[in-house]
């Protein structure tokens, strides 16, 4: 009796928890049954290449002359970095420097005085699966700041990254959002004016960048003062004049490096520029540190999704949508209703089974199936995971494995009172002889769910999820309690099987 007591005091405490969690907090609904907006978003890696080969031309360039290499030019692009030197014969010199200095890299001679270094094989995949991954860890950064419930946000297909945003339907606001760089550059203004005059003053330190004026082009340093790198943080705020804008705070090292750069060129023009477009060009007045401001007749919506990108970060290099789907809801809600029927169905085709086969003891079995949607359900919701459609399916699943338990039981229960066991003995020596049979099969959906899970993506590992806490769910109500059902009908003389 003692026992009976705590597992009824369990098995109320664990339904009332549970109705709790499922009144009180909804279940999150994935894209296919809430509607929203799926992407499919390809980084450009030539962008990339360029950019790190960029960025190391000037340290191959001094280094080689430091060491008396006669260098005639040097220049980047996405294939690598071009040397030009003036003896053919330091052609050994530059590989022995470039393998001690620059590991990364590999030399190949491509013609008289000119050689090529290129990233290897294994850098330049390092370097895809890099940016990639930080175009996964940027957008969701950017993504949770739009307060978007349970995004998918995941690499797929070798460099692709797969975006679903559930209850998202304005596809422009998502693409400005997701598709945006965000690079924020300060650099320091040679010259501004019409863009042919300009070209004549081009030279390999300097670039030529547009600003929101289609007449006005500006000269600047190609060497940034700063980056986005070096912001703290960015919010909405508004200029002198009132119209909307976006103040930056720079970190501590930021600061500096901006503090000094600001002091040694005051009375310069100094480009703000955001995806290489020159936002605004102020005048240095004094010593700058530690904050600025963007400015460039943005509406109040523009600025606050400026400030949310910069706030989480640059993509590393640009992004090409590949394929852009909507979903409405009214699919969602057609599937869900479809799925309640289905649901429906089937529960009532395996009351009616389990009551013809197992009469009162059928009874209990139906009683754990609904004990096992109950459980299942609040710990979907505990966890905060996102059901969709296959998580649907999953549920559906679960509810016919789960019957499967009490099948073995039952069988097994009916064995030993064939064999002439009191009811109580029958009960227990079924439920002890099965146990085994039951553990294994639970213990395989489980590591199936979890390896679907871990290597899985999108729909499987909704399906995986409610398939790993329905297992968990299955145990404690068609295995556990169920028995503790099969001894209230054995104490009250009432079992039936």
């Amino acid at each position: 009796m003692k026992n009976l007591y705590l597992n009824l005091f369990a098995l109320l405490l664990l339904v009332v928890l549970s109705v709790g969690i499922t009144l009180f907090k909804p279940v999150n609904l994935g894209l296919d049954l809430r509607g929203g907006i799926s992407m499919l978003l390809e980084p450009d890696m030539d962008y990339a290449l360029s950019q790190e080969y960029e960025r190391y031309a000037k340290d191959v360039e001094k280094k080689l002359r430091e060491a008396g290499i006669n260098i005639l030019d040097v220049t980047s692009g996405k294939d690598g970095i071009k040397v030009e030197i003036l003896d053919e014969r330091d052609f050994d010199r530059v590989s022995q420097i470039v393998s001690k200095d620059f590991p990364r890299f590999e030399s190949v001679k491509t013609q008289k005085g000119k050689i090529l270094l290129k990233l290897k094989d294994r850098e330049v995949s390092q370097l895809k699966d890099n940016v990639t991954g930080q175009i996964v860890e940027v957008l969701r950064k950017r993504i949770d700041e739009l307060g978007v419930v349970q995004p998918i946000i995941t690499k797929v297909s070798g460099d692709r990254v797969l975006v679903e945003l559930p209850g998202v339907l304005d596809i422009d606001k998502a693409r400005s959002i997701i598709g945006r760089t965000a690079l924020l550059e300060l650099k320091l203004v040679v010259d501004s004016g019409p863009k042919e005059t300009l070209e004549q003053k081009l030279s390999k330190d300097t670039e030529l960048l547009p600003s929101r004026n289609p007449q006005e082009w500006f000269l600047v340093e190609k060497t940034p003062v700063i980056t986005g790198a070096d912001l703290k943080t960015a919010y909405t705020s508004s200029d002198e004049f009132g119209a909307p804008a976006v103040t930056f705070e720079l970190t501590d090292r930021g600061a500096k490096t901006f503090g000094d750069a600001t002091e040694k060129n005051i009375g310069r023009r100094l480009a703000i520029v955001l995806d290489k477009k020159v936002m605004s060009a102020p005048v240095i007045r004094s010593r700058i540190t530690d904050r600025g401001q963007i400015t460039g007749q943005f509406t109040p919506e523009e600025a606050k999704e400026l400030a949310i990108v910069l706030r989480a970060g640059a993509l590393p290099t640009n992004v090409k949508f590949l394929q852009e789907t909507v979903v409405g809801p009214s699919l969602g809600r057609d599937a869900i209703q479809q799925s309640i029927r289905a649901g429906m169905v089937g529960f009532l085709l395996l009351v009616a089974l389990l009551l013809g086969r197992y009469k009162m003891a059928g009874v209990t079995a139906n009683l754990s199936i609904l004990l096992n949607a109950l459980f299942l359900w609040a710990g979907l919701v505990l966890l905060g995971a996102t059901l969709t459609l296959p998580g649907i399916a999953g549920i559906l699943l679960n509810m016919g494995i789960a019957v499967d338990s009490n099948v073995l039981i039952f069988e097994r229960v009916k064995e030993e009172l064939r064999s002439g066991s009191t009811a109580r003995k029958a009960v227990e020596l079924g439920y002890r002889r099965s146990l085994s049979v039951v553990w294994d099969t639970h213990i395989t959906l489980l590591i199936a769910a979890l390896i679907l899970f871990q290597f899985g993506s999108g729909p499987v590992k909704g399906f995986a999820t409610t398939l790993t806490i329905g297992s968990i769910a299955s145990f404690i109500s068609n295995v556990y309690f169920a028995k503790f059902f099969l001894d209230l009908l054995t104490k009250f003389r009432i079992l039936k099987i």
